[in-house]
């Protein structure tokens, strides 16, 4: 039985408005829709996390799903605190500290159950078009064009979508696939993970989603690093900069996320397809 499936998507609305001299409005973000299934097939719910970044959004969407298959239903435990607290749990070890534009946005029936930090609020908009649309999410563009012109305003707004992750979880086994942002070129990957036979372990089904949002964040910091490590390396940027301090505690949180890679292939017998990242080679700009 599929109890998850579903895609991370990296997005942009550009909203023009026409007959107008202002410039357009841009809103950017990531979006995951959790349609979460139990085991039983008897109980469903379905939570969107936007964020800033992939890796967050992806943090987010693990711990829910954690809740939802450990305690039941989302909605019915978890609290304003709650919420909160999960959040800085997922963000407080490098995200919030090293990042002062992360954001969260989590809905529920198309409504924020919890927000933190400044994202657009067309990204609200566009959920509740969605909800109204019965999920039907390639049609929610289309009604906020028209709620914008009931409210008297002419607008256009362009849609690019690019999928950065996709997720398919049954009882017995995940797979993902994953974009692969490196200096030189943009790819994929794919891993499966399931029981290890010689432990006897079968893996929660957040825990695909997890690893997922590891290897999104680890990708992201090696392919930074190279950046202010080739600016260093050319006189464009000094040592002691704030970027070149950033690249420094980049570099040893890549090491905490591999050593979680690590945990993970000792625990399950974990596939890839074709291979899987090498930070070093992504920090030197190094496609093999």
């Amino acid at each position: 039985m599929m109890l998850l499936n579903t895609s991370l998507l990296r997005e942009r609305f550009t909203i023009t408005e026409k007959d107008d001299s202002h410039k357009p409005i841009e809103a950017f973000g990531n979006r995951i829709l959790l349609p979460l299934h139990s085991k039983n097939g008897e109980i469903t719910e379905r939570i969107v996390v936007r964020a800033h970044s992939m890796h967050m959004a992806l943090y987010m969407a693990s711990e829910i799903t954690k809740t939802f298959f450990k305690t039941g239903p989302v909605m019915h435990s978890m609290t304003s605190e709650k919420w909160k607290a999960m959040w800085y749990d997922v963000s407080g070890d490098f995200e919030r500290p090293h990042n002062e534009n992360t954001w969260i946005s989590v809905y529920h029936k198309g409504r924020p159950i919890y927000q933190d930090g400044k994202h657009h609020p067309f990204l609200d908009i566009i959920e509740q078009c969605d909800i109204k649309n019965r999920d039907e999410y390639d049609r929610a563009i289309p009604m906020a064009v028209e709620i914008f012109k009931q409210a008297g305003r002419d607008i256009e707004i362009d849609y690019d979508v690019n999928i950065a992750a996709v997720i398919g979880i049954t009882e017995h086994k995940t797979r993902c696939g994953l974009i692969l942002r490196s200096p030189n070129r943009t790819t994929t990957f794919n891993f499966s993970m399931q029981n290890n036979i010689d432990k006897n372990i079968e893996p929660m089904p957040h825990h695909g989603i997890e690893l997922s949002a590891t290897y999104l964040e680890a990708i992201q910091l090696s392919t930074s690093t190279h950046f202010i490590k080739d600016k260093i390396s050319k006189n464009n940027l000094r040592e002691t900069s704030q970027d070149a301090q950033y690249a420094k505690v980049s570099y040893t949180r890549i090491g905490r996320l591999n050593n979680v890679i690590d945990s993970f292939e000792t625990m399950y017998d974990i596939r890839y397809r074709p291979e899987k990242p090498d930070f070093k080679n992504i920090i030197r700009g190094v496609d093999a």
